[in-house]
């Protein structure tokens, strides 16, 4: 799934990006407050991918505002791995 931190006044152009990229996942448009969000998942701002094990526990958390755990899409794709290697 994808979320949206996009300003409520660009969701056409949020859309636009999505279908120009054949998202055919779950996609929501976030309408609360940047201040919320950025408590609710403890980011500054995008880009930001949670991962989470089948259990529905979070598994990882890739940030860009993670100075200190520089990661890569090939890091995130380890973890993806892992938890589908895992029964």
């Amino acid at each position: 799934m994808s979320a949206s931190l996009d300003p409520l006044e660009q969701k056409q152009a949020a859309l636009a990006f999505l279908t120009k990229n054949q998202a055919d996942f779950p996609n929501f448009l976030l309408d609360e407050e940047q201040e919320f969000w950025q408590d609710q998942f403890r980011i500054s701002g995008p880009p930001c991918v949670f991962v989470f094990a089948r259990s529905g526990r979070r598994a990882a958390r890739f940030a860009a505002d993670d100075s200190e755990k520089p990661h890569s899409y090939a890091d995130i794709e380890k973890v993806v791995v892992e938890l589908l290697r895992a029964k």
